[in-house]
């Protein structure tokens, strides 16, 4: 199911990355139409990591322009076009642009912010996701010594201290994985979750 889309822009800042101060101007100039407060700096400014949304020029910029790693901008990137020059397409391209801007249709903002904070929202969740799966993935030798020690404490087979462990899990409302350090953890005469 798709999320409702956010189109409510006032109290939003953005900062624009670019050169020429007539594209500068107008932006600010619909940004603000839109209740969005715009700094606007070249070649860089200390605002990037305050703002809601970044607009780069795409055929200028550069990696040490952005304070965060290629690709990970933290908030929504909209990378503006003049030239279409390949090279430049995919510098923006590695940068994860979450929306792109011809410089020839700035009157088309609204639509870009709708679609680069959609975007962004979904390249965050993803991120959080592959995040939390290598989080858990680096548990496994902590489940597999709490299923040990559920055997051995309990006299149960690998499903019933798997059982165990998920019913912890479902109580505490953690991961497997967690719910397993949490009973490593718990120095208890009886942990929560085994059979007494």
């Amino acid at each position: 199911m798709t999320p409702p889309l956010d189109l409510n822009f006032t109290g939003c800042r953005a900062l624009v990355l670019h050169p020429a101060q007539t594209v500068r101007r107008e932006l600010i100039a619909r940004l603000a139409a839109l209740g969005v407060e715009t700094t606007a700096e070249w070649p860089e400014s200390d605002f990037a990591a305050k703002a809601d949304f970044v607009f780069v020029d795409v055929d200028m910029g550069h990696d040490g322009q952005l304070p965060w790693p290629a690709g990970m901008a933290p908030m929504p990137l909209v990378g503006l076009v003049r030239s279409e020059s390949p090279g430049r397409l995919a510098w923006a391209l590695g940068q994860n642009c979450d929306a792109f801007l011809s410089q020839g249709a700035l009157g088309l903002v609204f639509s870009t912010l709708v679609i680069a904070r959609a975007k962004c929202n979904e390249r965050l969740r993803a991120h959080q996701r592959e995040a939390e799966v290598a989080r858990r993935a680096g548990l496994r030798d902590i489940l597999v010594q709490a299923v040990i020690e559920v055997m051995a404490a309990q006299n149960v087979d690998v499903l019933g201290a798997l059982k165990q462990l998920r019913a912890l899990a479902m109580i505490e409302r953690i991961s497997l994985e967690d719910a397993a350090a949490q009973y490593l953890n718990d120095n208890s005469p009886r942990r929560t979750g085994e059979r007494r």
